[in-house]
């Protein structure tokens, strides 16, 4: 390693000096302070991501519950149609027995042989 030259020292060496030392403080108190304002950024943008996946749990969760609902609703009105279907078979083939037991009573009253 060569040696250092020296320089001899003066006011104008000196004042520089001073110069470079405070542009250097005044470097480190900025960038300290965008390390803290990137700190403070960061930690808003967690709050507002944790806010929004709140938000939507919630929106998820009232929409399952409106879907249940549908559904629940829609499952009552095709058991309700069953049962009037069901009903309505029922009834025909009580109406045909009785159409059938009357032909063949007036097959007998008319002397058929049925």
């Amino acid at each position: 390693m060569e040696p250092r030259a020296q320089v001899p020292a003066s006011p104008e060496v000196d004042a520089a000096i001073t110069r470079v030392l405070a542009a250097e403080q005044a470097a480190r108190t900025q960038v300290e302070q965008c390390k803290r304002d990137a700190e403070r950024a960061l930690e808003e943008a967690h709050r507002r991501a944790r806010e929004i996946a709140e938000r939507a749990a919630r929106r998820a969760g009232r929409v399952h519950h409106w879907t249940d609902q549908a559904i629940a609703a829609r499952i009552a009105a095709l058991e309700s149609q069953r049962a009037a279907l069901l009903r309505s078979a029922h009834e025909e083939d009580d109406g045909s027995a009785l159409a059938r037991a009357v032909e063949r009573l007036a097959d007998e009253l008319a002397g058929g042989s049925g």
